[in-house]
C-alpha cells in the first residue's frame, strides 16, 4: 500500500524534526524544559500519595530526578523513533530490517549528537548515543515480536479455519 508507506515515512521524519527541535535547546533552556516535566511528576506523585511538599522539597526531588528525567526523555524519543523507522522498513518489505532500523537510528542519534557541539552551550555525549540506540533498539525488538506474535494468531486463525474468507 503506497499511501502506507508514504505516511510512515513523513511519520519518520517529522519524528526526526521533534528530535532536531529538542536538540536546538542550549543548555539552560533544556534543562528547564526537564525541570518543568519533572516538577508535574513530583507534583503527580504528591497528589497520589496526599502528601504535601514544601517548595524547597520539590526544589530538591526535581534536581535529584533531573539526570533520570533527561535520560528517560532519550530513550522514549528514540524508541519511538525505532518503531517508526522499523514500520516503514517492514511496509517497504526490506530484509534485515530489525539491523537496517538500528543502524538508521544509531547513525541519527550520532548525528544529533555532533549537531548539539554547535548549539550555544551544547554538549555531546557518547553515553546520550548509547541510550539512544537502547531505546530505538527496545522499539524496535518490541515491533518485530509483536509482528511475529500477529503472524502466528493469523496463521494459527487460518489453520483451525477461524478467519472468513
Amino acid at each position: 500500500m503506497k499511501t502506507k508507506k508514504i505516511i510512515l515515512g513523513i511519520l519518520v521524519i517529522a519524528w526526526m524534526i521533534v528530535i532536531f527541535m529538542f536538540s536546538q535547546q542550549n543548555a539552560v533552556n533544556s534543562q528547564n524544559t526537564s525541570d518543568k516535566v519533572s516538577k508535574k511528576i513530583v507534583d503527580t506523585a504528591a497528589a497520589i500519595t496526599n502528601k504535601e511538599i514544601t517548595k524547597q522539597e520539590r526544589k530538591n526531588i526535581v534536581k535529584d530526578i533531573r539526570f533520570t528525567a533527561r535520560k528517560t526523555a532519550h530513550f522514549t524519543l528514540y524508541f519511538v523513533l525505532g518503531i517508526l523507522v522499523y514500520l516503514l522498513l517492514n511496509e517497504c518489505n526490506v530484509s534485515k530490517k530489525i539491523i537496517l532500523s538500528l543502524i538508521i537510528c544509531i547513525i541519527y542519534a550520532t548525528s544529533d549528537e555532533l549537531h548539539q557541539l554547535f548549539i550555544n552551550q551544547g554538549t555531546a555525549k557518547v553515553f546520550d548515543v548509547f541510550i539512544d540506540t537502547l531505546g530505538s533498539l527496545v522499539g524496535i525488538i518490541l515491533c518485530n515480536l509483536v509482528k511475529l506474535v500477529v503472524a502466528k494468531i493469523k496463521k494459527n486463525a487460518i489453520i483451525d479455519g477461524n478467519l472468513g474468507g
